[in-house]
């Protein structure tokens, strides 16, 4: 049983993936997108997500998926214990799919999984992972669980076309991506594309279903958190990125990720010196 609230837990032999578990659900209320695929339990109570303006009940026995790339927030519904998630990085996910269906474009699954087994099988792969386990059984013990998800929910006529956006919002990926520590305004980045500051608004609504001050923000946190789990001091990943100060990025990384940058870097520091959740 793993006792301290809100910890993430790194697999180092298996870099794509990451797990967290907390005592109790932890509301993210900021509007923001994952370059992962999340699978979320809960043991007991309810918690409430809006995915893709849509709502979304966690409770028992029941497993709700965020695809990549889904816009989401969560808001805490009622009293709950013993919240569990497994992050698997998106390009690898997306790999794995194109093995398995041969499609390029990623599958999307069903947001909520009403199946006794697969949720019981849920909470036993993430403990099976968090152990001092073989490497290879749990590569197995993974791939047979994504395995009875892909046969009870793909429908495979349902994709995430993550490329298929307009040249402009490209140009604004590209250009943010490029230019993410700079201090940027819409007036700057409008120039530099050679379009209207009310253009790029309505393209990054449309296509990444975020205001472009939330996109950048979020693009911001993610590159933070990359920076900060490969060994950067946070102050030096708060500037590199683009916020304000340390306290800037605390701040919106609680909102998206419900721990704060100190906490997150204390976990994945215990899980390269390999100690085992208990």
């Amino acid at each position: 049983m793993i006792e301290n609230n809100n910890r993430i837990f790194k697999v180092n032999e298996l870099p794509y993936i990451e797990l967290k578990y907390s005592t109790t659900f932890f509301e993210c209320p900021q509007k923001h997108y994952h370059n992962m695929i999340c699978l979320l339990g809960l043991k007991k109570g309810s918690a409430k997500f809006i995915i893709n303006e849509n709502e979304v009940i966690l409770k028992k026995q029941r497993l709700v998926v965020i695809n990549p790339n889904e816009v989401h927030y969560s808001i805490l519904d009622k009293e709950n214990e013993d919240y569990y998630v497994i992050y698997m990085d998106r390009d690898w996910y997306k790999a794995l799919q194109d093995q398995i269906f041969e499609n390029e474009d990623i599958i999307v699954l069903p947001n909520i999984i009403d199946d006794l087994n697969v949720n019981r099988d849920f909470f036993r792969l993430f403990d099976f992972l968090c152990k001092n386990n073989d490497v290879i059984e749990k590569e197995m013990k993974l791939l047979d669980f994504l395995k009875t998800i892909f046969n009870l929910s793909v429908d495979e006529k349902k994709f995430l076309k993550i490329n298929e956006t307009t040249k402009i919002a490209k140009d604004f990926k590209e250009y943010i991506e490029e230019n993410i520590s700079s201090k940027l305004t819409l007036t700057s980045i409008s120039k530099e594309l050679n379009v209207s500051a009310f253009h790029i608004i309505r393209v990054c609504n449309q296509d990444f279903g975020l205001s472009a001050n939330a996109y950048i923000v979020n693009k911001r946190v993610h590159r933070a958190r990359k920076l900060i789990s490969q060994g950067l001091d946070i102050s030096q990943a708060a500037v590199e990125v683009g916020f304000y100060d340390q306290s800037h990025l605390t701040n919106v990384f609680k909102k998206v990720f419900a721990m704060t940058p100190k906490a997150y870097q204390n976990d994945i520091l215990r899980s390269t010196q390999r100690k085992e959740i208990e």
